[in-house]
């Protein structure tokens, strides 16, 4: 919820809440909402374990983040593999989202969505740990319809969701779409975090296929 003066605010295209393993009170996993216009550039970050440590993993990928959000985001989550050496380490995914696509990459276990009211698209990310260990990092680029929802979360939501089975969840705000798959997918064994963004509804692209870029 929020509220503003006249005239209302434009909506909000992005939200996201995270949650600490069971009785813990610092939560490892963490993300960044940047926007720059009609872009909307996200990082989630999953430090490895849980906990301070963990935590402490998560808030060095942030800082990294906000001082080169305007890189691509493979070259994003390569200074971020390059800056957290010093760390525990963890999963990191960036995503930018604009009117017609998202572009994406990811290094480790952070999942990456398309979806809608009557399903979901895998984004695609390359196995690791920023900081530690990774292959050639790789952004592509998907086709995004106006009408759908970009998603990214952690592994502390399980995989098993189903838009199709959610009624009128992705019709909402992202921040409602957010605390919803919190409530259906996330487990107390693990710290959790979801992002949800929405495109700025300027043009629809149809589809949804990826085109590599390459990057990395």
């Amino acid at each position: 919820m929020h509220f503003t003066g006249r005239p209302p605010a434009p909506p909000l295209r992005a939200s996201g809440l995270t949650r600490p393993i069971g009785e813990e009170t610092v939560c490892g996993d963490g993300f960044v909402i940047a926007q720059s216009g009609p872009v909307t550039t996200v990082l989630v970050s999953d430090g490895l374990g849980h906990g301070l440590i963990a935590a402490q993993a998560t808030q060095r990928a942030a800082e990294l983040f906000r001082a080169v959000r305007d890189l691509e985001p493979a070259e994003i989550v390569a200074r971020l593999h390059a800056g957290m050496k010093a760390t525990r380490g963890g999963a990191v995914a960036v995503a930018r989202v604009e009117p017609g696509q998202v572009s994406y990459a990811g290094l480790g276990n952070v999942s990456g969505w398309i979806t809608h009211a009557e399903g979901r698209q895998g984004m695609v990310s390359v196995p690791g740990i920023a900081g530690h260990q990774g292959g050639r990092l790789r952004q592509y680029t998907y086709d995004l319809p106006s009408y759908a929802t970009v998603v990214l979360h952690t592994d502390g939501l399980t995989e098993r969701w189903d838009p199709s089975l959610l009624p009128g969840l992705f019709s909402r705000t992202p921040a409602v779409i957010a605390a919803g798959l919190m409530r259906e997918a996330g487990s107390r064994r693990d710290d959790a975090c979801v992002v949800t963004v929405r495109p700025d509804r300027q043009r629809d692209r149809a589809g949804g296929e990826p085109k590599s870029d390459g990057q990395g």
